[in-house]
C-alpha cells in the first residue's frame, strides 16, 4: 500500500485507519479482489486490533470492501459503481437544493458563503486538499439547510466516499478559480429559487466531476497496464 497514510495520535485511531484504507481503494492502490486480513493491517499501521476491525466495517458499510470469511476482500469503485455514485448524488442535491431554497434558502447562504471563501482562499494558495474539504462543506450545505433529515443521513453515509474523490479531482482542476465560479454560480441559483435552474445548476456541477474522477480512473488503469 504505497499511498498509505501515516497514523498519528492526534486523532482518532479508528477514523485515520478508515481514511487510509479508503485512500488506497479509491486510488488503486488496494485493487478489486485483494485481501485485508485484521492482523496483517494492525501491524502494518502499528494500531491494535479494534480500530482495524471498526474500520473494516465502516467500509463494508459503504460498499468498499466484502467480507470474505474472517477477512475482507476489496470491491472498490469501477467506472461503472462510479457513475452510479454520482447519479444518485444528483438526485440528492438536486432535492436538497431545491428545498433549502424555499424552505432555509439564508441558512444555506451563510454557510456556503463562508464554505466560497475558504475555497477562494485555497485555491490562492495552491492548497488542493483545503480546496477539496471547503468544496465538501459547500455541497453539504444543501442537506444541513433542507430540513430533510433523511436526506441528510443519506448524503452523510455517502460524504467519505465523497470527500476523498473530490481530494483526488481537485488536483485536476485548472485552474481552481474556475470551479470557486461555477460554485458561486450555484449559490446565486439557488437563491433565485426556480426549481428547473437549481437543477440545471446541479447537473452541471455533478457531471463535471463525475468526468473527472471517471477520467483520473482510466488515467491511473493505464498507468499500471503500461
Amino acid at each position: 500500500m504505497a499511498g498509505a497514510r501515516r497514523i498519528t495520535r492526534a486523532e482518532a485511531l479508528g477514523a485515520q485507519v478508515v481514511s487510509a484504507l479508503r485512500a488506497d481503494i479509491l486510488t488503486g492502490d488496494l485493487q478489486p479482489g485483494d485481501l485485508l486480513v485484521e492482523a496483517s493491517l494492525a501491524e502494518k499501521f502499528e494500531v491494535s486490533r479494534g480500530p482495524v476491525r471498526d474500520a473494516l466495517r465502516i467500509l463494508s458499510g459503504e460498499g468498499l470492501i466484502a467480507s470474505s470469511g474472517r477477512s475482507f476482500r476489496v470491491v472498490g469503485l469501477d467506472e461503472k459503481d462510479l457513475r452510479d455514485l454520482f447519479a444518485l448524488r444528483e438526485l440528492l442535491e438536486i432535492a436538497a437544493a431545491q428545498q433549502c431554497a424555499t424552505s432555509n434558502p439564508e441558512g444555506f447562504r451563510q454557510v456556503a458563503d463562508a464554505a466560497l471563501e475558504d475555497m477562494r482562499n485555497a485555491a490562492a494558495n495552491g492548497d488542493t486538499d483545503a480546496f477539496a474539504r471547503a468544496d465538501v462543506a459547500f455541497h453539504s450545505a444543501f442537506f444541513s439547510a433542507c430540513g430533510n433529515r433523511r436526506l441528510l443521513a443519506v448524503w452523510e453515509q455517502h460524504v467519505p466516499t465523497f470527500a476523498e474523490l473530490f481530494r483526488l479531482t481537485t488536483a485536476l482542476d485548472e485552474p481552481l478559480s474556475r470551479s470557486v465560479e461555477w460554485h458561486q454560480q450555484m449559490l446565486d441559483t439557488v437563491m433565485g429559487k426556480d426549481a428547473d435552474s437549481i437543477a440545471a445548476e446541479v447537473h452541471k456541477l455533478v457531471v463535471g466531476g463525475e468526468e473527472q474522477i471517471v477520467a483520473a480512473q482510466r488515467q491511473l488503469l493505464e498507468q499500471r497496464n503500461s
